[in-house]
């Protein structure tokens, strides 16, 4: 007589509390964008990235649309919490140049911090997801402003024009950023402060002597 063959214990997920379990499978989805792209984030990728079923994704989040949703709301979050002393730091200066550095310096140190958050952000400005873009763009639209407030209320600072001036900060610590992470062994970060700080000398330089 054939003995019956063993039956296989079924693996259950650890048991965890509910937000333990959320920013799990929060996690899992940053792993995914960044790893395989937006467009690869679902129930199922999520489930099979954690190691649970389908059922334990579902008693969290109700849809992928949650889930991208949630996702986006921690990551943002979570960036801007990086970036916020950083400007605070830059309005309590009254010397704009070595403080545009000094923030430059800040945010690399803050990718570097968190590099997944940023490699997720840095590709969903380039998503063909529009309302994932419109919402990272709002973001940086607010730095920006930021940017353009504290050049216009500096004592001191040449006559330029403050909205292109602020745009051009953003968009290269912006850049520095995506270029410190995707070639680090080219634009060590060293390389790029040394041409940011040529890029803010020649311009304030520049702009004073216009005003004169």
């Amino acid at each position: 007589m054939t003995s019956a063959p063993a039956r296989r214990s079924r693996t259950y997920a650890p048991r965890m509390s509910p937000e333990e379990r959320r920013e799990q499978l929060l996690d899992a989805v940053l792993k995914i964008i960044v790893e395989q792209g937006i467009h690869k984030v679902s129930m199922d990728t999520v489930a099979r990235e954690v190691g649970v079923t389908r059922p334990v994704v579902y008693g969290v989040f109700s849809d992928t649309d949650d889930l991208l949703r949630a996702s986006l709301d921690r990551e943002t979050n979570a960036a801007l919490a990086q970036v916020h002393p950083l400007l605070t730091a830059l309005r309590e200066s009254t010397d704009p140049g070595p403080a545009i550095i000094a923030y430059l310096d800040g945010f690399l140190t803050e990718v570097l911090a968190a590099p997944d958050r940023w490699r997720a952000a840095f590709s969903l400005v380039d998503s063909t997801t529009p309302k994932f873009r419109r919402r990272i763009e709002r973001q940086r639209k607010a730095i920006t402003e930021l940017l353009e407030n504290y050049l216009r209320d500096t004592p001191g600072i040449p006559a330029m024009d403050i909205e292109m001036t602020a745009r051009v900060i953003f968009t290269l610590a912006w850049e520095a950023g995506r270029m410190l992470l995707s070639e680090p062994e080219i634009f060590t970060r060293e390389r790029l402060l040394t041409f940011a700080r040529t890029i803010v000398a020649d311009h304030f330089a520049t702009s004073s002597a216009l005003e004169k």
